[in-house]
């Protein structure tokens, strides 16, 4: 690849992106994460009575792990898919857009199978150490890397050039397709599963949702009757990648952290008490997390347009929107949780004061709306880490001080105080943000006027 952007070529734009949050996208995203929110509640409660509490937390371990090892596999490239297709879609640079999109599925795929091949060497030479139910569910989890991240920057891609409802029908599927496989494979066992059986099952929902997606892919055009040339920006894009890879990374310290930290630290039945409460506390933040797909991709295409009173207006709105669901379903889980332990099973119950505590800190997050999008998709990625570094920091070290006295309650009260340093950071830095700058400069002028 040559190290400097070539010169743009000049065609019209694949997709007009809509230049504010339209209700039909937000329709279809929030409908498809009450999907999703539907299944990974059947599958947990499934899981969950299925395996009992131990076997749970040998499972929410390895799937923990499989969360932070996908961010070595995809290099930041889903984030960056998202900002560097929307941009040249709207630019109509469809050279840059095809030479980008073969580089990044290129280099994830070589990533994603080193990381698998680490994993793999690593877990057999502590086989002994970790016990074969937690080694074959890491191997399992190591399998699953490529798969989940080549699918993650797919759905980016497709995000990228306006292609909502396919970006996010794997999201929905492969909680139902785990539920269903793992309700059956229960069902003709009669008797509880193993951790290993779970992972599987884990697997081969994944593998349908990753040919489903690679269909989408493959049937989508943005090239247009005459294919361009694929262009180079690799200097441009390995710098932009790398910043979000080290965010990301940062990111799954910040939120995951805890599941890992208790695994190395405290019993495994402490680590699935806490990843059943961190799973059921997850869905206040699901119209959130949903509003970040549609939107972020619209946020560096108004950016690249300049036009800044919409980005303000689009930030406003999923604020707003954010509020809207995550406070009242947090408190929704918060008074059904005793309809919710009985679902799970016995061994659960104590996991009460936990459940709330997550709750807590997922309602304080939601009122940075959806700021760090903002920063990510406009070119502020360093700002994004240092707040993300710090967040981080935050959740290692409140982790470590309070989970000796208080256990798994410590963990939760470590992530309250994660998310105010991250809700204060975000919205302080996107105070110093060029579209928010001219917003107070346009007020001053209009102040100005009046005085006059």
């Amino acid at each position: 690849m040559s190290a400097t952007c070539s010169v743009p070529v000049s065609a019209a734009p694949v997709v007009r992106r809509p230049a504010a949050l339209s209700r039909r996208s937000g329709m279809v995203s929030l409908t498809i994460r009450l999907a999703f929110a539907g299944g990974m509640f059947l599958s947990h409660i499934v899981l969950a009575r299925s395996l009992g509490v131990e076997a749970f937390g040998e499972y929410s371990l390895a799937v923990a792990w499989l969360q932070v090892l996908t961010v070595a596999g995809k290099l930041g490239l889903d984030n960056t898919s998202l900002r560097y297709v929307s941009e040249y879609v709207t630019r109509g640079e469809l050279g840059k857009l095809r030479g980008f999109l073969f580089a990044s599925i290129r280099a994830t795929l070589l990533a994603s199978l080193s990381v698998t091949a680490l994993v793999v060497i690593t877990v057999l030479a502590m086989w002994d150490r970790l016990g074969s139910n937690v080694a074959w569910c890491l191997i399992l989890a190591g399998i699953m890397v490529p798969l989940v991240s080549i699918r993650q920057i797919q759905e980016a891609s497709l995000r990228g050039v306006g292609r909502l409802l396919e970006s996010q029908i794997g999201t929905a599927i492969w909680p139902l397709l785990l539920f269903l496989l793992t309700g059956i494979t229960w069902h003709v066992r009669g008797t509880g599963i193993t951790s290993p059986i779970a992972m599987t099952l884990h697997l081969t929902s994944l593998c349908v949702v990753s040919l489903l997606v690679h269909r989408f892919q493959n049937q989508i055009s943005v090239y247009g009757n005459r294919t361009p040339a694929r262009e180079s920006c690799h200097t441009v894009w390995r710098n932009t990648a790398l910043a979000f890879l080290f965010a990301e990374a940062l990111i799954a310290m910040k939120g995951r952290a805890c599941v890992a930290l208790a695994g190395m630290v405290l019993d495994r039945p402490s680590v699935g008490l806490y990843g059943g409460m961190e799973k059921f506390a997850d869905v206040s933040l699901l119209l959130s997390q949903s509003l970040g797909i549609v939107i972020a991709p619209q946020f560096a295409s108004l950016y690249a347009a300049g036009r800044f009173a919409e980005m303000r207006k689009l930030m406003r709105q999923g604020q707003l929107l954010g509020l809207a669901f995550t406070l009242p379903v947090a408190l929704a889980v918060g008074f059904l949780g005793e309809y919710i332990f009985v679902l799970l099973g016995p061994g659960f119950r104590e996991g009460w004061p936990v459940l709330i505590a997550l709750l807590t800190s997922a309602c304080i997050a939601s009122f940075s709306g959806p700021a760090a999008y903002v920063l990510q998709m406009t070119g502020y990625e360093r700002t994004m880490l240092s707040i993300t570094a710090a967040a981080a920091a935050t959740n290692i070290l409140f982790s470590l001080l309070l989970m000796g006295p208080y256990g798994i309650l410590g963990l939760g009260f470590a992530q309250i105080v994660t998310s105010l340093v991250w809700t204060v950071g975000v919205r302080a830095a996107l105070c110093w943000h060029p579209a928010w700058q001219s917003a107070t400069a346009d007020q001053q002028s209009e102040l100005d006027e009046v005085n006059r």
